[in-house]
């Protein structure tokens, strides 16, 4: 079998280290049809009190992916051409009679859309008046629907559960079906396994014929589904492997390092690998990094991924930062590679004047999602769709989160223009196979999903109809 089929083959087949037999997408639907039955009977049987008793699930109108003409929203459109609306929202906020003032925002809304209060709320918090914010936010509140177009479904996930209590409840009640809805959001949609075949596919293309160990360094090793493709292909390949997993922060309370060790070293060892798997932090790493002497018989690949959907949290950029500044210096005494794969959120940080054109890119990026994930689910299956949005778009979609990041753009910008300059390091471009692998799993031409490739050649950037989703950067020192 040769490494495009390994990488492009579903990563839970019935061999693999997890044992899940979810290898066909009939499989899929099924235990989604059982799983689609119990989130809607929960819901249905929501007392009258409850958070979410006014939630309702009818066939969505838009279940298609593409917004009629009449609802179609342009998110490219300047705030300027929406400058009416936030002055109208100032004029009512100065009525001294609230109840007043809430009828006639909501019939101000019911005539826009939320695309224009979304806008508005933006702008709201760019100028610091937080009283108008909060009016806003309850009217889009209102208008918020799990069952609607993208824009509305992304409304309900925006603000806390203080302010939005449908989030929190459908959150918990999709958690308890997190095991299937993980396994077949991964096989399903491109997001995730776009980043790993990609990294993974640089990674192996990279290994010289002469070393006898590939030792892979993860910044963040999460559940370890990453690696099986790449343990399968060198283990054809008759090499020795260590994994080397960096302890976060957030990992020192429930980490599942364990679990996952566990399930990569009896995935290698059912093809005859040697593998080691190890967990340490980045100080310890460097001590490591320190001592190890020039080996010409390893291959060391540094990979990082951040902020993709599976993970469901996000990272601080200074331990990224951290991690690439050791990686390049060990490269430049090591025969190696570093790959990137990222969440394209805002593209850059650093071309954003304001905190209202960077929410609208972020409403843009999120918007983009949540259609190609509609896309993917027929009908019949329309609560299933909403629960796995729960699990892995919402908690990515919060309006404080969005604002914490705009605070501390300063880190992102320098990050932005390390990443513009390659880090000092030589962009290892990406092969015409590894393109290739990527439009066949995506189905280029078949689907709205397009690859790119980036201008410096060593970029590769999954689409949704020209908003990018995921990008994946790979590079070796520049000597």
């Amino acid at each position: 079998m040769v490494l495009s089929e390994l990488l492009l083959q579903p990563s839970w087949p019935s061999h693999s280290y997890f044992q899940s037999n979810l290898d066909q997408i009939i499989q899929k639907m099924e235990v989604f049809e059982i799983y689609d039955h119990r989130f809607f009977s929960t819901v249905a049987i929501t007392p009258e009190n409850s958070p979410v008793s006014s939630i309702k699930f009818p066939v969505s109108s838009n279940d298609s992916g593409h917004d009629d003409d009449h609802n179609h929203v342009d998110m490219h459109n300047s705030l300027l051409d929406n400058k009416n609306t936030f002055d109208d929202v100032c004029r009512w906020l100065s009525d001294d009679d609230d109840n007043d003032l809430q009828m006639e925002f909501m019939e101000f809304d019911s005539q826009t859309g939320i695309k224009n209060l979304l806008m508005a709320y933006a702008e709201a918090i760019r100028m610091e008046q937080e009283e108008l914010a909060k009016v806003i936010v309850k009217c889009i509140c209102e208008k918020a629907n799990p069952n609607g177009l993208p824009l509305e479904r992304i409304a309900l996930n925006l603000f806390q559960p203080e302010e939005n209590q449908e989030k929190e409840y459908l959150f918990q009640e999709s958690l308890k079906n997190f095991n299937p809805a993980f396994r077949v959001f991964y096989d399903i949609f491109p997001y995730v396994r776009f980043a790993h075949l990609t990294a993974g596919s640089a990674i192996i293309e990279a290994v010289p014929s002469h070393v006898d160990m590939v030792h892979i360094i993860d910044f963040d090793i999460c559940e370890g589904i990453q690696w099986p493709p790449v343990i399968e292909a060198i283990a054809r390949i008759k090499k020795s492997m260590i994994i080397t997993s960096i302890k976060l922060d957030h990992q020192d309370q429930d980490s599942q390092f364990d679990q996952t060790s566990w399930h990569l070293c009896n995935f290698a060892r059912s093809l005859g690998l040697d593998l080691k798997v190890q967990e340490m932090g980045m100080t310890q790493m460097v001590k490591e990094m320190d001592h190890k002497r020039k080996s010409q018989s390893e291959f060391i690949a540094f990979n990082c991924m951040i902020g993709l959907l599976h993970m469901g949290r996000t990272t601080k950029t200074t331990q990224v930062m951290n991690f690439l500044t050791i990686a390049k210096g060990f490269l430049e005494k090591n025969e190696g590679i570093i790959t990137l794969g990222d969440d394209l959120e805002t593209e850059r940080m650093i071309n954003y004047s304001d905190f209202s054109s960077f929410f609208i890119k972020n409403l843009e990026h999120y918007k983009a999602l949540y259609e190609s994930m509609e896309r993917g689910f027929p009908r019949y299956l329309n609560e299933a769709r909403i629960a796995m949005e729960s699990l892995f778009l919402a908690p990515f979609v919060s309006s404080k989160s969005w604002f914490q990041k705009w605070k501390e753009r300063r880190e992102r910008v320098v990050f932005d223009m390390n990443l513009q300059k390659g880090f000092g390091l030589k962009g290892e471009r990406m092969s015409m196979k590894n393109l290739n692998e990527a439009m066949q799993m995506v189905k280029e031409g078949e689907t709205p999903y397009r690859i790119r490739i980036g201008e410096n050649g060593n970029e590769m950037v999954l689409e949704w109809k020209g908003i990018p989703l995921v990008r994946v950067c790979a590079w070796k020192v520049n000597k």
